[in-house]
């Protein structure tokens, strides 16, 4: 039986299905040269007030906005890690390699690939689309 309650467990079901960002409804922002990008780093990227985390996670690239939902924290500031899945007290099970950000003020943690928050099964930072072009441009649909 597991010892967190059936939430967190149906959150780290969703995290782990993360589905594709739907596209930007207000245009792209040049993020820059995605050979720049260094694996398992963020890069904090401003358009206006909106700030967004960018991120190469195994490869791939991810954004999510730099707010946490809890009390505004700058999220992308906090560190990217990974994490332990729910189960039995005293197991410890690693989960979610190099692909969860937790927040600098009060620890909340969030899969970076589909914005998902790994404490409740309804909490989610937003996520946007990532694409590199054919000349090596990365851009994030917002």
């Amino acid at each position: 039986m597991s010892a967190c309650p059936g939430k967190i467990d149906a959150a780290f079901a969703a995290a782990r299905q993360a589905p594709e960002p739907p596209g930007g409804k207000r245009g792209r922002l040049r993020v820059g040269i995605a050979g720049d990008f260094g694996e398992g780093l963020c890069t904090i990227v401003e358009e206006g007030k909106l700030s967004i985390g960018v991120y190469r996670i195994g490869g791939r690239f991810y954004a999510i906005r730099n707010v946490c939902p809890h009390q505004g924290a700058p999220l992308c500031r906090g560190r990217l890690m990974s994490t332990h899945a729910p189960g039995e007290v005293h197991q410890y099970q690693p989960a979610l390699q190099g692909r969860v950000q937790r927040c600098p003020w009060h620890g909340w943690e969030f899969d970076v690939p589909s914005g998902k928050g790994l404490y409740d099964d309804r909490a989610r930072v937003k996520t946007y689309r990532c694409e590199v072009d054919a000349e090596g441009v990365l851009w994030v649909e917002i």
